[in-house]
């Protein structure tokens, strides 16, 4: 029996075994005969380049015109004098020439997203959720699953108050908006969107990075207080609660939630005159801002929560028509290109002016002659202090 396989090669069951295996190695040394062409063809075209090579180098160092050396030099010369010449004349030369930074280079620029086609949403307002049963009385996360959590009547006030004060804010634009998949979430989006008729709302999303961070599932209220007790002695950002989150990995996701977002904002998702409403939660908003303004832990650790349903604004800073192809913002990235009101930064208590942009200079150094404002710790000072003893051990200044 001539097996399935075998009757894609007849010549094995050929009536002639002899005849089958000349067959079988005329057609194999044809493709051996064929390779070994193809290997000296690419063998002499090796050769010729490295003699090319070899008589531009010899060129370059004697300090003769090397453009007369080959016609396969000739076409890199011209090559790289056109492409000299349209870096001389374009309106914004390659910033990363001079070792700074260029949006239009980076991969949310020209990588996942089609190059050129960014617009800037007129502003990003964020809002935590309206007062919940869970603010008012800790026990509700006892017998309720924290995403189940509703508003209290004061809440609802708070959220139909949120959207007269974004009405008032951003009555020039439609809003675009986000919000996290917890019931105090979505009611307040509900509340906030009640002063808004459907003509002014380009949309709605909910968004499960812009959630709480997570603390556990049902909540024993004196098992919640040892931790909560255990995370001041470990360090409140990095605690991470038992079946639950800590700060750094809400940072974490709140990370990729923004990158979307500025890959959102970098594809043209949004209109020029529109505005983003985030409806999240306050250590959410804060880890926002954090991750878009590049907050430091202690920077971070130094805010407080915003108050339940007041906007947190980021303004945009340019004209929207400054980002696209030749403009004087075309370089800047994304989230440079916004700040955070001055309203808002009295709102956000611990939040000082130099937290409010986003800055390309490492925090604490200054931008005129690149020095350091931070000043030492005690620890330092003890470390630079064992080590004058041995100077090479010390650090130039």
């Amino acid at each position: 029996m001539v097996r399935v396989a075998d009757r894609k090669r007849p010549w094995i069951h050929n009536a002639h075994p002899i005849k089958a295996d000349a067959m079988g190695m005329e057609e194999l040394k044809s493709l051996v005969d064929s390779q070994q062409k193809m290997i000296e063809k690419q063998q002499a075209m090796i050769e010729e380049m490295q003699e090319v090579m070899g008589s531009f180098a010899k060129a370059v160092v004697s300090g003769k015109d090397t453009r007369d050396r080959s016609p396969v030099l000739d076409k890199l010369a011209a090559q790289d004098d056109e492409a000299r010449k349209q870096m001389s004349t374009a309106a914004i030369h390659d910033r990363r020439l001079v070792g700074l930074f260029d949006a239009r280079y980076h991969s949310t620029s020209t990588g996942a997203t089609p190059r050129d086609h960014r617009i800037l949403p007129k502003r990003i307002i964020l809002v935590r959720h309206a007062e919940s049963e869970g603010n008012v009385n800790n026990q509700a996360y006892t017998y309720l699953p924290d995403p189940q959590v509703p508003l209290t009547k004061t809440g609802w006030r708070q959220a139909f108050n949120a959207g007269r004060m974004i009405k008032d804010i951003a009555s020039d634009s439609k809003l675009f908006f986000y919000t996290s998949p917890y019931l105090r979430s979505k009611q307040t989006y509900e509340g906030v969107s009640e002063a808004f008729g459907v003509s002014n709302i380009a949309g709605v999303q909910e968004e499960v990075q812009l959630r709480e961070q997570d603390f556990g599932n049902f909540q024993d209220a004196e098992g919640k207080r040892r931790e909560k007790a255990e995370r001041l002695r470990f360090g409140r950002f990095f605690y991470r609660f038992p079946n639950g989150e800590s700060g750094a990995d809400v940072y974490d996701r709140m990370t990729l939630f923004e990158d979307h977002l500025v890959r959102d904002i970098n594809a043209g998702r949004f209109s020029g005159d529109s505005s983003l409403v985030l409806v999240t939660h306050g250590l959410a908003s804060r880890i926002f801002l954090m991750r878009w303004f590049h907050w430091t832990v202690d920077q971070f650790m130094g805010v407080y929560n915003p108050p339940n349903a007041v906007p947190i604004v980021l303004e945009r800073i340019v004209p929207d028509d400054s980002t696209r192809p030749g403009g004087p913002a075309t370089w800047i990235h994304t989230k440079a290109l916004y700040k955070l009101s001055d309203e808002s930064m009295k709102i956000l208590q611990g939040c000082t002016p130099d937290m409010c942009t986003t800055s390309w200079v490492p925090r604490g150094l200054s931008a005129s002659n690149g020095t350091s404002s931070y000043k030492r710790t005690p620890e330092v000072h003890e470390m630079l202090e064992s080590m004058d003893e041995d100077s090479d051990q010390r650090p130039d200044p």
